[in-house]
């Protein structure tokens, strides 16, 4: 079973952040390899559709979820392959620590093989663009708050 764990500090407060990781719509703006999604909510034990990026070209998985901790943490699992991602959200000086894992408890015998070969490997890769994709979409929604603030009619 292939596993990683990463962190990263977000500038951006944890109620951004967790917008950007519970509406699941909205990971194709910012998750790398996620294409499309279909889901109708996002309540635990939940499963949503999505279309990713695979190595072997584009693939469609049916995704369960795990748990979910409003404003604390989402779990996440591929019913296909056996592929699992966590995110804890902490919030820290006007920003957010977020801890990522990802990896695989692999489904089938094609999956074992990928996920001996190369699966830690491409799991770090991964969740390393993931979290800073999710920075900088975070960042995003921060500046375009306060621009919208800043745009906004003075209530007189």
């Amino acid at each position: 079973m292939s596993h990683c764990r990463q962190q990263e500090f977000i500038e951006a407060p944890v109620e951004v952040v967790w917008r950007l990781i519970a509406d699941i719509d909205r990971h194709p703006e910012w998750w790398p390899r996620v294409i499309d999604v279909e889901c109708e909510g996002l309540e635990e034990g939940c499963t949503y559709r999505e279309v990713v990026k695979t190595p072997l070209g584009r693939d469609e998985m049916r995704l369960l979820i795990e748990g979910r901790d409003e404003l604390r943490s989402l779990r996440i699992r591929c019913l296909n392959t056996g592929t699992f991602v966590r995110f804890r959200l902490t919030g820290a000086q006007d920003g957010t620590f977020v801890d990522g894992e990802m990896g695989m408890d692999p489904a089938g015998l094609g999956n074992r093989v990928f996920d001996v070969v190369a699966g830690r490997r491409y799991f770090t890769s991964w969740m390393r663009s993931t979290l800073e994709a999710l920075g900088q979409s975070a960042r995003g929604a921060v500046q375009g708050d306060r621009d919208a603030g800043a745009s906004a009619p003075s209530p007189n």
